[in-house]
Protein backbone atom coordinates (compact mmCIF):
# COMPACT_ATOMS: atom_id res chain seq x y z
CA UNK A 1 0.00 0.00 0.00
CA UNK A 2 2.65 2.55 0.81
CA UNK A 3 4.51 1.47 -2.41
CA UNK A 4 1.28 2.23 -4.54
CA UNK A 5 0.59 5.58 -2.62
CA UNK A 6 4.53 6.64 -2.99
CA UNK A 7 4.34 6.49 -6.43
CA UNK A 8 1.01 8.58 -6.89
CA UNK A 9 2.54 11.65 -4.59
CA UNK A 10 4.14 13.97 -7.09
CA UNK A 11 6.39 16.14 -5.09
CA UNK A 12 7.34 18.58 -8.28
CA UNK A 13 3.30 18.94 -8.76
CA UNK A 14 2.68 19.39 -5.22
CA UNK A 15 5.24 22.15 -4.81
CA UNK A 16 4.17 24.05 -8.24
CA UNK A 17 0.71 23.58 -7.02
CA UNK A 18 1.79 25.32 -3.38
CA UNK A 19 3.65 28.02 -5.35
CA UNK A 20 0.50 29.10 -7.36
CA UNK A 21 -0.98 29.23 -4.62
CA UNK A 22 1.17 31.49 -2.96
CA UNK A 23 1.69 33.67 -5.82
CA UNK A 24 -2.29 34.49 -6.58
CA UNK A 25 -2.37 35.55 -2.65
CA UNK A 26 0.24 38.41 -2.81
CA UNK A 27 -1.15 39.40 -6.69
CA UNK A 28 -5.08 38.81 -5.66
CA UNK A 29 -5.32 39.82 -1.82
CA UNK A 30 -2.18 41.41 -0.70
CA UNK A 31 -1.34 43.95 -3.34
CA UNK A 32 -4.97 45.33 -3.41
CA UNK A 33 -4.74 45.63 0.17
CA UNK A 34 -0.82 47.07 0.42
CA UNK A 35 -2.27 50.13 -1.67
CA UNK A 36 -4.08 51.13 1.44
CA UNK A 37 0.24 51.90 2.62
CA UNK A 38 2.23 52.11 -0.07
CA UNK A 39 2.80 54.29 -2.99
CA UNK A 40 5.20 51.75 -4.13
CA UNK A 41 3.52 48.13 -3.58
CA UNK A 42 2.26 47.84 -6.59
CA UNK A 43 5.62 48.23 -8.18
CA UNK A 44 7.20 44.82 -5.92
CA UNK A 45 4.36 42.63 -5.85
CA UNK A 46 3.17 42.15 -9.03
CA UNK A 47 7.24 41.38 -10.18
CA UNK A 48 7.35 38.71 -6.93
CA UNK A 49 3.71 37.05 -7.46
CA UNK A 50 4.48 37.21 -11.25
CA UNK A 51 7.98 35.55 -10.69
CA UNK A 52 6.35 32.73 -8.31
CA UNK A 53 4.05 32.15 -11.14
CA UNK A 54 6.11 31.73 -13.89
CA UNK A 55 8.40 29.29 -11.22
CA UNK A 56 5.58 27.24 -10.67
CA UNK A 57 4.49 26.92 -13.97
CA UNK A 58 7.95 25.87 -15.19
CA UNK A 59 8.25 23.50 -12.18
CA UNK A 60 4.55 21.41 -14.16
CA UNK A 61 5.12 22.12 -17.76
CA UNK A 62 8.29 23.80 -18.69
CA UNK A 63 7.75 25.32 -22.23
CA UNK A 64 5.79 22.36 -23.22
CA UNK A 65 2.32 23.37 -25.33
CA UNK A 66 3.54 27.22 -24.78
CA UNK A 67 3.58 28.83 -27.78
CA UNK A 68 4.17 32.45 -27.65
CA UNK A 69 3.84 32.75 -31.38
CA UNK A 70 0.74 32.13 -31.84
CA UNK A 71 -0.78 35.09 -29.27
CA UNK A 72 1.88 37.30 -30.63
CA UNK A 73 0.97 36.44 -34.44
CA UNK A 74 -2.77 37.31 -33.89
CA UNK A 75 -4.17 40.80 -35.57
CA UNK A 76 -4.36 42.31 -31.56
CA UNK A 77 -0.39 40.53 -31.11
CA UNK A 78 0.61 42.21 -34.68
CA UNK A 79 -1.00 45.66 -33.69
CA UNK A 80 0.32 45.81 -30.20
CA UNK A 81 3.86 45.15 -31.74
CA UNK A 82 3.83 47.91 -34.03
CA UNK A 83 2.32 50.35 -31.44
CA UNK A 84 5.27 49.37 -29.43
CA UNK A 85 7.69 49.51 -31.82
CA UNK A 86 6.23 52.95 -32.96
CA UNK A 87 6.79 54.49 -29.08
CA UNK A 88 10.35 52.99 -29.77
CA UNK A 89 11.12 54.79 -32.36
CA UNK A 90 9.81 58.17 -31.48
CA UNK A 91 12.09 57.97 -28.90
CA UNK A 92 14.82 59.11 -31.96
CA UNK A 93 12.62 62.52 -32.05
CA UNK A 94 11.79 62.91 -28.85
CA UNK A 95 13.73 66.08 -27.05
CA UNK A 96 14.04 64.55 -23.91
CA UNK A 97 15.22 60.60 -25.10
CA UNK A 98 16.82 59.79 -21.55
CA UNK A 99 14.14 59.78 -19.58
CA UNK A 100 11.32 58.82 -22.43
CA UNK A 101 13.92 56.06 -22.73
CA UNK A 102 13.85 54.38 -18.75
CA UNK A 103 9.99 55.00 -18.91
CA UNK A 104 9.71 52.52 -22.45
CA UNK A 105 11.94 50.10 -20.91
CA UNK A 106 10.00 50.01 -17.42
CA UNK A 107 6.58 49.75 -19.10
CA UNK A 108 8.09 46.58 -22.08
CA UNK A 109 9.65 44.71 -19.00
CA UNK A 110 6.13 45.12 -17.05
CA UNK A 111 4.35 43.87 -19.62
CA UNK A 112 6.67 40.93 -20.50
CA UNK A 113 6.84 40.17 -16.58
CA UNK A 114 2.97 39.96 -17.34
CA UNK A 115 2.62 38.04 -20.45
CA UNK A 116 4.93 35.69 -18.77
CA UNK A 117 2.83 35.05 -15.57
CA UNK A 118 -0.15 34.49 -17.83
CA UNK A 119 1.56 31.74 -20.05
CA UNK A 120 2.69 29.62 -17.24
CA UNK A 121 -0.66 30.06 -15.42
CA UNK A 122 -2.37 26.70 -14.56
CA UNK A 123 -4.60 25.09 -17.40
CA UNK A 124 -7.18 24.88 -14.97
CA UNK A 125 -7.97 27.74 -12.20
CA UNK A 126 -9.43 25.87 -9.18
CA UNK A 127 -12.31 27.41 -7.17
CA UNK A 128 -10.89 28.44 -4.33
CA UNK A 129 -8.26 30.55 -5.96
CA UNK A 130 -11.40 32.40 -7.83
CA UNK A 131 -12.56 33.49 -4.49
CA UNK A 132 -9.29 35.30 -3.97
CA UNK A 133 -9.61 38.44 -6.01
CA UNK A 134 -13.37 39.31 -4.76
CA UNK A 135 -11.69 38.84 -1.06
CA UNK A 136 -8.67 41.61 -1.98
CA UNK A 137 -10.81 43.98 -3.63
CA UNK A 138 -13.77 43.45 -0.96
CA UNK A 139 -10.97 44.28 1.79
CA UNK A 140 -9.48 47.10 -0.02
CA UNK A 141 -12.68 48.95 -0.61
CA UNK A 142 -13.94 48.71 2.72
CA UNK A 143 -11.12 49.46 4.29
CA UNK A 144 -10.75 52.58 2.07
CA UNK A 145 -14.06 53.73 2.94
CA UNK A 146 -13.26 53.55 6.48
CA UNK A 147 -9.86 55.39 6.40
CA UNK A 148 -11.46 58.18 3.98
CA UNK A 149 -14.12 59.14 6.85
CA UNK A 150 -12.01 58.36 9.82
CA UNK A 151 -8.33 57.80 8.94
CA UNK A 152 -6.35 60.39 8.43
CA UNK A 153 -6.32 63.03 6.69
CA UNK A 154 -3.19 62.38 4.57
CA UNK A 155 -4.39 59.08 3.54
CA UNK A 156 -7.47 61.80 1.63
CA UNK A 157 -5.61 64.78 0.95
CA UNK A 158 -3.55 65.04 -2.59
CA UNK A 159 -3.84 66.53 -6.03
CA UNK A 160 -4.28 63.30 -8.35
CA UNK A 161 -4.45 59.67 -7.71
CA UNK A 162 -0.04 59.72 -7.92
CA UNK A 163 -0.11 61.75 -5.16
CA UNK A 164 -3.43 60.40 -2.48
CA UNK A 165 -3.68 56.80 -1.09
CA UNK A 166 -6.97 57.27 -1.35
CA UNK A 167 -7.40 58.26 -4.80
CA UNK A 168 -4.85 54.62 -5.86
CA UNK A 169 -6.65 52.55 -3.66
CA UNK A 170 -9.91 53.58 -5.19
CA UNK A 171 -8.78 53.61 -8.91
CA UNK A 172 -7.04 49.95 -7.97
CA UNK A 173 -10.70 48.57 -7.00
CA UNK A 174 -12.41 50.17 -10.02
CA UNK A 175 -10.63 48.78 -12.10
CA UNK A 176 -9.96 44.83 -10.57
CA UNK A 177 -13.97 44.88 -9.19
CA UNK A 178 -14.46 43.00 -13.03
CA UNK A 179 -12.77 40.23 -12.47
CA UNK A 180 -13.63 39.69 -8.94
CA UNK A 181 -17.46 40.22 -10.10
CA UNK A 182 -16.97 37.64 -12.99
CA UNK A 183 -15.49 35.49 -10.18
CA UNK A 184 -18.17 35.37 -8.43
CA UNK A 185 -20.93 34.77 -11.05
CA UNK A 186 -18.60 31.85 -12.50
CA UNK A 187 -19.50 30.38 -8.87
CA UNK A 188 -23.34 31.83 -8.53
CA UNK A 189 -22.68 33.86 -5.81
CA UNK A 190 -24.55 36.50 -7.75
CA UNK A 191 -25.66 38.24 -4.20
CA UNK A 192 -21.77 38.57 -3.09
CA UNK A 193 -21.20 39.47 -7.25
CA UNK A 194 -23.95 42.46 -6.92
CA UNK A 195 -22.86 43.50 -3.45
CA UNK A 196 -18.94 44.24 -4.60
CA UNK A 197 -19.11 46.94 -7.06
CA UNK A 198 -21.35 48.56 -4.41
CA UNK A 199 -18.85 48.67 -2.05
CA UNK A 200 -16.24 50.28 -4.45
CA UNK A 201 -18.74 52.59 -5.56
CA UNK A 202 -19.78 53.54 -1.74
CA UNK A 203 -15.76 53.85 -1.09
CA UNK A 204 -15.77 56.02 -3.87
CA UNK A 205 -19.00 58.44 -3.07
CA UNK A 206 -16.96 58.61 0.49
CA UNK A 207 -14.22 60.31 -0.96
CA UNK A 208 -15.91 61.87 -3.96
CA UNK A 209 -14.10 60.83 -6.18
CA UNK A 210 -16.07 61.05 -9.64
CA UNK A 211 -13.87 59.31 -12.17
CA UNK A 212 -14.24 56.03 -10.24
CA UNK A 213 -17.82 56.71 -9.63
CA UNK A 214 -18.43 57.35 -13.46
CA UNK A 215 -15.90 54.04 -14.05
CA UNK A 216 -18.22 51.82 -11.32
CA UNK A 217 -21.60 52.80 -12.49
CA UNK A 218 -20.72 52.73 -16.61
CA UNK A 219 -19.06 49.56 -16.20
CA UNK A 220 -22.58 47.83 -14.24
CA UNK A 221 -24.47 49.11 -16.95
CA UNK A 222 -22.05 47.48 -19.41
CA UNK A 223 -22.25 44.30 -17.84
CA UNK A 224 -26.11 44.38 -17.46
CA UNK A 225 -26.64 45.02 -21.04
CA UNK A 226 -23.59 42.69 -22.22
CA UNK A 227 -24.95 39.59 -20.38
CA UNK A 228 -27.53 39.16 -22.87
CA UNK A 229 -25.71 40.08 -26.12
CA UNK A 230 -22.33 40.42 -25.51
CA UNK A 231 -21.33 40.18 -29.72
CA UNK A 232 -23.77 43.35 -30.32
CA UNK A 233 -22.51 45.30 -27.37
CA UNK A 234 -18.54 44.95 -28.24
CA UNK A 235 -19.26 45.53 -31.60
CA UNK A 236 -20.26 49.11 -30.36
CA UNK A 237 -18.01 49.61 -27.78
CA UNK A 238 -15.55 48.38 -30.85
CA UNK A 239 -16.58 51.77 -33.29
CA UNK A 240 -16.89 53.93 -30.44
CA UNK A 241 -13.26 53.50 -28.96
CA UNK A 242 -11.57 53.51 -32.25
CA UNK A 243 -13.79 56.37 -33.36
CA UNK A 244 -12.99 58.49 -30.61
CA UNK A 245 -9.04 57.68 -30.77
CA UNK A 246 -9.11 58.63 -34.67
CA UNK A 247 -10.97 61.79 -35.07
CA UNK A 248 -9.75 62.79 -31.51
CA UNK A 249 -8.27 66.44 -33.47
CA UNK A 250 -11.31 66.73 -36.03
CA UNK A 251 -13.56 66.36 -32.84
CA UNK A 252 -11.11 69.04 -30.84
CA UNK A 253 -11.10 71.53 -33.45
CA UNK A 254 -15.12 71.86 -33.46
CA UNK A 255 -14.65 72.26 -30.05
CA UNK A 256 -12.33 75.09 -30.90
CA UNK A 257 -14.92 76.09 -33.68
CA UNK A 258 -17.97 76.13 -31.91
CA UNK A 259 -15.67 78.50 -28.56
CA UNK A 260 -14.82 80.83 -31.07
CA UNK A 261 -18.25 81.39 -32.83
CA UNK A 262 -19.90 81.34 -29.17
CA UNK A 263 -16.49 83.80 -28.14
CA UNK A 264 -16.68 81.48 -24.84
CA UNK A 265 -12.87 81.11 -23.92
CA UNK A 266 -10.84 78.90 -25.10
CA UNK A 267 -10.12 76.33 -22.49
CA UNK A 268 -6.84 74.79 -22.77
CA UNK A 269 -8.74 71.37 -20.99
CA UNK A 270 -10.64 70.85 -24.00
CA UNK A 271 -8.75 72.74 -26.73
CA UNK A 272 -5.20 71.77 -26.90
CA UNK A 273 -4.83 69.62 -28.85
CA UNK A 274 -6.95 71.33 -31.78
CA UNK A 275 -4.56 74.32 -31.01
CA UNK A 276 -1.62 72.10 -31.06
CA UNK A 277 -2.97 70.59 -34.84
CA UNK A 278 -3.18 73.88 -36.39
CA UNK A 279 -0.20 75.36 -35.23
CA UNK A 280 2.07 72.10 -35.06
CA UNK A 281 0.48 70.27 -38.20
CA UNK A 282 3.89 68.27 -39.69
CA UNK A 283 3.53 66.48 -35.92
CA UNK A 284 0.35 65.00 -36.80
CA UNK A 285 1.91 62.45 -38.40
CA UNK A 286 4.92 61.70 -36.46
CA UNK A 287 4.13 63.34 -33.07
CA UNK A 288 6.87 64.91 -30.63
CA UNK A 289 7.87 61.30 -29.07
CA UNK A 290 7.13 59.47 -26.09
CA UNK A 291 6.99 61.36 -22.71
CA UNK A 292 6.78 64.49 -24.32
CA UNK A 293 3.16 65.21 -23.02
CA UNK A 294 3.56 65.59 -19.81
CA UNK A 295 7.40 67.11 -20.09
CA UNK A 296 5.70 69.71 -22.37
CA UNK A 297 3.81 70.80 -19.56
CA UNK A 298 6.57 71.17 -16.98
CA UNK A 299 8.56 72.75 -19.39
CA UNK A 300 5.76 75.44 -20.34
CA UNK A 301 5.52 74.36 -24.09
CA UNK A 302 1.69 73.32 -23.16
CA UNK A 303 -0.84 74.87 -20.36
CA UNK A 304 -0.84 73.76 -17.20
CA UNK A 305 -4.58 72.57 -18.17
CA UNK A 306 -3.79 70.92 -20.93
CA UNK A 307 -5.44 67.40 -21.14
CA UNK A 308 -3.48 64.67 -19.89
CA UNK A 309 -6.21 61.77 -21.67
CA UNK A 310 -4.91 58.99 -23.77
CA UNK A 311 -6.50 60.83 -26.49
CA UNK A 312 -4.06 63.64 -26.53
CA UNK A 313 -1.20 61.79 -25.38
CA UNK A 314 -1.38 59.51 -28.40
CA UNK A 315 -1.64 62.12 -30.96
CA UNK A 316 0.39 64.68 -29.29
CA UNK A 317 3.11 62.03 -28.45
CA UNK A 318 2.87 59.40 -31.54
CA UNK A 319 0.71 61.28 -34.17
CA UNK A 320 -1.33 59.78 -36.67
CA UNK A 321 0.31 56.87 -36.99
CA UNK A 322 0.13 55.78 -32.87
CA UNK A 323 -3.21 56.38 -32.69
CA UNK A 324 -4.43 54.53 -35.67
CA UNK A 325 -2.64 52.14 -34.11
CA UNK A 326 -4.12 52.54 -30.93
CA UNK A 327 -7.80 52.83 -32.54
CA UNK A 328 -7.19 49.24 -34.49
CA UNK A 329 -5.66 48.07 -31.21
CA UNK A 330 -8.85 49.06 -29.38
CA UNK A 331 -10.95 47.79 -31.67
CA UNK A 332 -9.35 44.50 -31.39
CA UNK A 333 -10.00 43.92 -27.98
CA UNK A 334 -13.36 44.74 -27.65
CA UNK A 335 -14.36 42.60 -30.33
CA UNK A 336 -12.23 40.04 -28.69
CA UNK A 337 -14.27 40.48 -25.77
CA UNK A 338 -17.59 39.79 -27.19
CA UNK A 339 -16.26 36.74 -28.23
CA UNK A 340 -15.22 35.51 -25.22
CA UNK A 341 -16.80 32.61 -23.23
CA UNK A 342 -19.98 33.20 -21.84
CA UNK A 343 -18.96 33.31 -17.86
CA UNK A 344 -15.98 36.02 -18.83
CA UNK A 345 -17.62 38.79 -21.79
CA UNK A 346 -19.76 40.34 -20.07
CA UNK A 347 -17.36 41.01 -17.14
CA UNK A 348 -14.52 41.90 -19.54
CA UNK A 349 -16.43 43.90 -21.43
CA UNK A 350 -17.37 45.96 -17.98
CA UNK A 351 -13.35 45.84 -17.38
CA UNK A 352 -12.79 47.65 -20.27
CA UNK A 353 -15.54 50.38 -20.41
CA UNK A 354 -13.73 51.30 -16.95
CA UNK A 355 -10.76 51.01 -17.67
CA UNK A 356 -11.51 53.79 -21.01
CA UNK A 357 -13.51 55.82 -18.49
CA UNK A 358 -9.68 56.30 -16.60
CA UNK A 359 -8.07 56.91 -19.63
CA UNK A 360 -10.51 59.60 -21.15
CA UNK A 361 -10.51 61.37 -18.10
CA UNK A 362 -6.85 61.57 -18.13
CA UNK A 363 -6.03 60.46 -15.03
CA UNK A 364 -2.39 59.75 -15.47
CA UNK A 365 -2.81 56.88 -17.74
CA UNK A 366 0.88 56.92 -19.21
CA UNK A 367 2.16 56.28 -16.00
CA UNK A 368 4.03 52.71 -14.80
CA UNK A 369 1.42 52.70 -11.65
CA UNK A 370 -1.27 53.00 -14.39
CA UNK A 371 0.27 50.20 -16.65
CA UNK A 372 1.14 47.84 -13.62
CA UNK A 373 -2.48 47.96 -12.44
CA UNK A 374 -3.50 46.82 -15.79
CA UNK A 375 -0.93 43.97 -15.59
CA UNK A 376 -2.27 42.59 -12.87
CA UNK A 377 -6.14 43.10 -14.29
CA UNK A 378 -4.91 41.09 -17.25
CA UNK A 379 -3.60 38.26 -14.98
CA UNK A 380 -6.80 38.25 -13.05
CA UNK A 381 -8.90 37.66 -16.05
CA UNK A 382 -6.66 35.41 -17.68
CA UNK A 383 -7.52 33.16 -13.77
CA UNK A 384 -10.88 33.81 -14.94
CA UNK A 385 -10.74 32.24 -18.44
CA UNK A 386 -9.19 29.02 -17.23
CA UNK A 387 -12.40 28.93 -14.70
CA UNK A 388 -15.17 26.82 -15.35
CA UNK A 389 -18.92 26.91 -14.22
CA UNK A 390 -19.99 25.20 -11.54
CA UNK A 391 -21.36 21.78 -12.90
CA UNK A 392 -24.62 20.48 -12.36
CA UNK A 393 -25.54 17.17 -10.55
CA UNK A 394 -27.47 14.99 -12.57
CA UNK A 395 -30.90 13.59 -10.97
CA UNK A 396 -30.44 10.41 -10.39
CA UNK A 397 -33.42 7.82 -11.39
CA UNK A 398 -36.35 7.13 -9.07
CA UNK A 399 -35.11 3.39 -8.79
CA UNK A 400 -31.38 4.34 -7.16
CA UNK A 401 -33.32 6.31 -4.95
CA UNK A 402 -35.99 4.28 -3.34
CA UNK A 403 -32.97 2.09 -2.91
CA UNK A 404 -30.89 4.46 -1.44
CA UNK A 405 -33.88 5.60 1.33
CA UNK A 406 -34.31 1.92 2.33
Amino acid sequence: MLAVRSRLVDPTADAAQLLCRLALIILMVLTPVAELFSFGALYVLLPIGAAILIISGWLIRGLRGRNLGDALLTPIGVTAFFLILWSGLSLAWTPFPAEAAARFGRSLATGLVVLLAIVFLPERTKASNLYLLPIGVAAAALATGALVMFGPPSFSSGPDPDHTLAQRCLVCTAVLVWPALGALALRERWLLAAALPVAVAAAAFADFFQIALASVALGAATYTVAATNPRRIAQLLALGSATLVLFAPILAFAAFSLADMLQLPHNGSALSLATTAIEQWPRLITGHGLGMAAKAIEIGALPPDAPRSILFTIWYELGFLGALSLAVLSAGIFVGAGHAPPHVSPALLAGLVAALIFALWGTATTQLWWITLNGLDAIAFALLFKGRPRAERPLAPAGDEAELRT
